[in-house]
């Protein structure tokens, strides 16, 4: 038999609830996060390596990897952006500047399209497009600011092979 009245019972897990429902419930509040990238490949035989993200997807911390549960997609990314940085760019560009739910996240995926090398004067298309996967801990407060820097590098002789591929590893991922 429980030692205590009724109602300390009822009071408990009236208390019980709310902080399970607190804990549990997904966070309302926003944030901001800025995904950028650098390429480490210095010009050379290819000038530029123009590449276009049309999706890129952030996981949220807890969920499991083998589903699609937990991925976040962030859709405002830029146009094209050049993997061969010129010697003046001493800054990565972003990819995407959006609005997202608050929380942590632990992983991110960019999926690439529309790859075109220069070199010379000759464009080369590049169909075969890898998708960038990376995994790191980035908590994104309540109106706060989250920062995630991708360092890249990709092999140059796949540009030159017939047919023509891409292929890009990150080489390093920061995240503030």
């Amino acid at each position: 038999m429980y030692p205590y009245p009724g109602w300390r019972r009822v009071i408990f897990v009236a208390v019980l609830v709310v902080v399970l429902v607190i804990a549990l419930a997904p966070s309302i509040t926003q944030g901001t996060i800025k995904v950028h990238i650098y390429g480490l490949t210095a010009p050379g035989v290819i000038d530029h390596l123009y590449i276009k993200f049309t999706i890129l997807q952030f996981h949220t911390y807890g969920f499991g990897f083998g589903s699609s549960a937990g991925w976040v997609n962030v859709t405002e990314t830029t146009s094209t952006i050049d993997l061969i940085p010129t010697p003046a760019q001493f800054l990565p560009q972003v990819v995407a500047s959006a609005q997202i739910t608050s929380g942590r996240y632990d992983a991110i995926r960019l999926f690439m399209t529309n790859s075109t090398a220069l070199i010379g004067t000759n464009h080369v298309s590049l169909p075969n497009t890898p998708t960038l996967s990376a995994n790191f801990t980035l908590p994104i407060p309540p109106n706060g600011f989250g920062d995630v820097l991708l360092l890249v590098s990709f092999d140059d002789s796949l540009v030159f092979a017939n047919p023509a591929a891409l292929s890009i590893q990150v080489a390093q991922i920061s995240v503030v």
